[in-house]
C-alpha cells in the first residue's frame, strides 16, 4: 500500500498540489507509515479486473476493517462500498468530517 501510495503520490497533480501545500511526499509517506492501523494484508482480492493494484487497496479496507477508502481512483469510486468501507473522494470524506466535526460542537 505504501508502493502504490509513493506512486500516486508522483503523479503532476498530486505534486502540484504537494507543492502549492509546500509538503514532500516523503512527509506524507511518513506520516502514513507512523499510523497505529497499518495491517500486514495476506487476504488476495480480485474485484477490480481493470486496475489490478486496486484489489490490494480492498484488501487492505478488508483486513483493516476499514470505515472508509479515500481515493480519486474511478475504479474504486465506482464499487461505492466494499465490505463495510464506503469508498469516497477527498472532498466527500472531507464534507462528512466536517458534519461530524459540526455535530460535536
Amino acid at each position: 500500500m505504501l508502493d502504490e501510495i509513493n506512486r500516486v503520490l508522483q503523479y503532476e497533480k498530486m505534486m502540484g498540489m504537494l507543492k502549492r501545500g509546500r509538503t514532500r511526499s516523503s512527509t506524507v509517506l511518513g506520516t502514513i507509515a507512523r499510523l497505529p492501523s497499518i495491517v500486514d494484508v495476506k487476504t488476495e482480492v480480485h474485484v477490480v479486473q481493470e486496475d489490478l493494484p486496486d484489489n490490494h487497496v480492498l484488501a487492505c479496507a478488508k483486513e483493516a476493517r476499514a470505515q472508509f477508502v479515500v481515493s480519486g481512483d474511478r475504479h474504486l469510486l465506482t464499487l461505492g462500498r466494499y465490505w463495510n468501507a464506503r469508498i469516497l473522494s477527498a472532498s466527500a470524506f472531507l464534507q462528512i468530517q466536517r458534519a461530524r466535526k459540526r455535530r460535536k460542537s
